[in-house]
């Protein structure tokens, strides 16, 4: 019975040890918000490559890019937006703007603003 106690007790350690070092960790982290216009995409393939490139920075948690639409069905990626979350004390706005201006092609130039932070 004595050993059942010492390793629930045990158990219950470690296991709020865990969630401590977890709350620890996102405290740690000062997760920022951007949103970029995009200008110069001309199709889904540009949209793919501008988020393989912002993922790929260190610091940055998820991208959301949305495309307009021109009517019910097509889109217009003359309004291109991502949403950026990152953590601003690895990373500034001005490198995830770079980081998007690299990713242009021969056949595409990027060009990206901030509209919101």
């Amino acid at each position: 019975m004595w050993k059942l106690i010492q390793t629930t007790m045990l158990v219950g350690t470690m296991t709020l040890s865990l969630f401590g070092l977890q709350g620890f960790a996102a405290e740690s982290q000062k997760l920022q918000t951007v949103t970029l216009q995009i200008d110069g995409m001309t199709c889904g393939g540009c949209v793919r490559d501008v988020k393989t490139a912002l993922t790929k920075v260190p610091s940055v948690n998820s991208v959301e890019i949305t495309v307009g639409k021109k009517g019910l069905f097509f889109l217009d990626y003359t309004d291109v937006r991502a949403a950026v979350i990152f953590d601003s004390d690895k990373t500034g706005v001005a490198a995830l703007i770079k980081t998007v201006e690299s990713a242009s092609t021969a056949l595409s130039t990027y060009k990206a603003r901030v509209l919101k932070e």
